[in-house]
């Protein structure tokens, strides 16, 4: 049986992986090669698997809940052997932005695939101005941790949102680079704009050397592998009423310093089409997304969040109880 090509896509949360895999995504398809992907998403609602289902035709499975290196390891041989069902050439991993790629690297070689798959590429994403500007280490040392471990593994390096940073930013950010791995191809963009020839072209990974093939004896051990931080908790707010961007921005705000990441879908004041937003750091993104036909919220990643703390100042903003803010409006998007 051929073994099919896997690239994982890691970077911490708000990179741009979710950006790079549809162009990936994208570019297979003008080729003619059929794809597959693998999402995992740290909270328990599938926004990602929107993103890219409503712009890619590839088929795809997600893993919610949790860490596809953590609590959703289990899963992930059954997930493999589903994609290669609809025959899929190639299969892209999209890691949470708080896995270690390393354990999923383990986890291609147990023996129910490591016959049908083999690790192609290893992809890191990094976001210029946060990287740069430290932010990852102000949040704590357990993030600072799992960003070098995503960049020590990683064959290639997406230096993202270089737009952000100033041009000499750029002799920085690859010192620092290369302070933790010498050896990754490095390529600078904005918008993760890649080209899939440079992730298709060469041999196999380096790192499939490190990990056992089907012909070694002695699997490598988990115990010597550093372990993903369970340092996160993430909460699904339903927002069930329409907003205003500046409602959203400010809601965010107030959750500030433990809130890390937010995504999800909003219904605006005066608009029909549902909008995506996210938020990482000091930015918010707006997008118009049509293809989003169901229930309005926001997923919310941080560091300690207090979920009763979330929904009072929500509630507190709308000047609605809590009760209230719970009912699904179907009006919005029946």
């Amino acid at each position: 049986m051929k073994r099919i090509p896997v690239v994982i896509l890691s970077g911490f949360l708000g990179s741009g992986k979710t950006t790079l895999l549809l162009h990936l995504l994208q570019q297979a398809e003008h080729k003619g090669i059929r794809s597959g992907m693998l999402i995992n998403e740290f909270g328990k609602m599938d926004i990602d698997g929107y993103i890219l289902g409503g712009k890619s035709s590839s088929s795809v499975q997600t893993l919610l809940g949790g860490c596809v290196c953590c609590s959703k390891k289990s899963e992930i041989v059954a997930c493999f052997d589903e994609l290669l069902k609809t025959d899929s050439e190639i299969i892209f991993v999209e890691l949470t932005g708080l896995a270690n790629p390393e354990e999923v690297m383990i986890e291609m070689t147990k023996k129910e695939i490591i016959s049908k798959v083999y690790l192609k590429n290893v992809v890191t994403v990094v976001d210029a101005e946060a990287y740069l500007n430290e932010r990852y280490s102000s949040i704590g040392a357990n993030v600072d941790r799992t960003l070098s471990k995503q960049i020590s593994v990683a064959d290639m390096i997406i230096v993202n949102k270089l737009d952000l940073v100033d041009g000499i930013a750029k002799n920085e950010i690859e010192t620092r680079i290369r302070d933790v791995n010498r050896d990754a191809a490095i390529q600078f963009t904005t918008f993760s704009q890649v080209d899939l020839n440079k992730i298709l072209s060469g041999n196999e990974s380096k790192f499939s050397e490190v990990y056992p093939t089907p012909y070694d004896q002695t699997p490598i051990a988990e115990e010597d592998v550093q372990l993903s931080f369970d340092y996160m908790s993430t909460i699904a707010i339903p927002i069930n009423l329409r907003v205003t961007k500046a409602f959203i921005e400010n809601y965010l705000s107030i959750l500030k310093p433990n809130l890390i990441r937010a995504k999800g879908f909003v219904f605006l004041e005066g608009e029909e089409t549902p909008y995506l937003v996210q938020y990482f750091g000091t930015r918010i993104a707006w997008e118009p997304f049509a293809e989003y036909q169901s229930e309005p919220y926001l997923t919310l990643i941080g560091i300690d969040l207090n979920s009763n703390d979330a929904f009072t100042k929500l509630a507190a903003m709308a000047n609605k109880p809590i009760d209230e803010l719970l009912q699904v409006p179907h009006q919005y998007y029946s």
